[in-house]
């Protein structure tokens, strides 16, 4: 077992590999007599298709999220259902466009509820029968997402955004006439080839022994094997520019709402690390659009409100939405306007690195921000980087500056929904 010393933020993780490849990570803690237990599959609703024996295979939309429903489900189990319900334990999952996990929060008898969490993922039940009965449940999350304005907006945005990757694009549920198309033998399919040990972890947070839950652990998956067979997830070629510069939606809505999306390739920021550039782009559009910006009320003395902003990392893009609601042409040549007329200090620099290193220290005071991290630290760089506040204050105010004085903010595409009565 590997120990993790986060020396700088006093903290440590556990790291262990096991003999099937499945990766495990305790973070015990006294600072809660709670504990939450996660398993993730590096699979999600981004995997549009892949190629298995040199065969490429479409996934239909929405399979992830449909599959999480069928893998999560303690109705169909009496016996497990009661003791979930006796041990006081909240059970949840969640789909991810690059990730699925599943998890169980309590307090009372931590093998027990790692016993139950193991069985749902490692031993599922798909059955046919429950599969046609939960297109109707689906279909309903479906419907309700669809009338969320916000959700069309994104995902309309981002369509508008890509041309050819729609990895980003697509609605985690899927649509209804996606869902009609999912069987349980196709469901069963995408589970052997993405539920296997190698792309999957688990995540133990709490007060607990670790040798005893690892015992127990190696002793559960004693004699299983990694899948020999592998599958490549794949993307297609993206161009730089925007697919659609302009479009508008006709929908119900008080007031019109705009979606501004700026596309950065990655490619703009040529011998910086990865991480490096996801943390000064994170500080540059904190400054620009965060709580501690004045754009927000600057709209709102203009007449636009519900400012927000999203930023995604999509394979080689960065992505920023900004949305508000309003006088479109308004919005619009603000945001233009503001993001020509860039001026971050030194002194806004390093107080973003402060909260982002004070934030880093707060995530281990709560384990389900704990299990975040990790979980993140995996998605993103396929290992816990534990010298994280170090990397921070390695952050150079020249680099940044420089950053933001060379971003092309041309490369855009504008959404309008507006009022189909007006």
């Amino acid at each position: 077992m590997k120990k993790i010393n986060f020396k700088n933020i006093n903290e440590v993780l556990y790291e262990e590999l096991l003999p099937n490849k499945l990766k495990v990570i305790y973070y015990k803690t006294k600072k809660t007599k709670n504990f939450y237990i996660t398993v993730s599959t590096l699979y999600g609703a981004g995997v549009t298709k892949y190629k298995k024996n040199g065969k490429v295979i479409n996934v239909i939309p929405g399979t992830a999220h449909f599959l999480e429903h069928r893998i999560m489900d303690f109705t169909k189990n009496k016996k497990a259902m009661k003791l979930i319900s006796d041990l006081g334990s909240m059970p949840n999952a969640y789909t991810m466009h690059d990730i699925t996990n599943y998890n169980i929060f309590g307090g009372t008898d931590l093998i027990k509820n790692l016993e139950l969490l193991l069985d749902r993922v490692f031993k599922p039940n798909i059955r046919e029968e429950d599969v046609i009965s939960e297109r109707g449940i689906i279909g309903e999350e479906i419907d309700m997402e669809q009338d969320n304005i916000n959700t069309v907006l994104l995902y309309s945005a981002m369509n508008n955004t890509f041309k050819t990757d729609k990895s980003m694009c697509i609605p985690v549920l899927g649509e209804k006439a996606d869902i009609e198309k999912i069987t349980s033998e196709y469901l069963i399919s995408i589970y052997n080839d993405f539920y296997t040990y190698d792309k999957m972890h688990i995540v133990v947070c709490g007060d607990f022994d670790i040798e005893e839950v690892s015992n127990y652990i190696h002793d559960y998956f004693k004699g299983t094997k990694c899948s020999d067979e592998k599958v490549k997830v794949l993307y297609d070629k993206e161009s730089d520019k925007v697919d659609v510069n302009y479009f508008e939606i006709n929908r119900e809505v008080v007031k019109d709402k705009t979606g501004v999306v700026f596309k950065i390739p990655v490619k703009c920021f040529k011998g910086i690390k990865n991480n490096d550039l996801n943390r000064y782009l994170n500080i540059l559009f904190t400054c620009m659009y965060g709580s501690t910006s004045t754009v927000k009320s600057d709209l709102e003395k203009m007449g636009i409100t519900g400012f927000n902003f999203l930023t995604k990392r999509v394979n080689n893009y960065f992505v920023i939405i900004l949305i508000g609601s309003g006088d479109s042409n308004k919005f619009v040549n603000f945001i233009l306007n503001n993001v020509k007329n860039i001026k971050i200090s030194k002194v806004d620099f390093e107080s973003k690195i402060k909260v982002m290193i004070s934030q880093l220290i707060l995530d281990f005071e709560d384990v389900i921000n704990v299990e975040s991290f990790i979980t993140d630290q995996i998605k993103f760089n396929g290992k816990i980087v534990k010298n994280a506040k170090d990397e921070l204050l390695k952050l150079d105010y020249g680099v940044f500056k420089d950053i933001y004085k060379n971003l092309n903010f041309d490369n855009r595409s504008v959404l309008r929904i507006t009022n189909s009565n007006s």
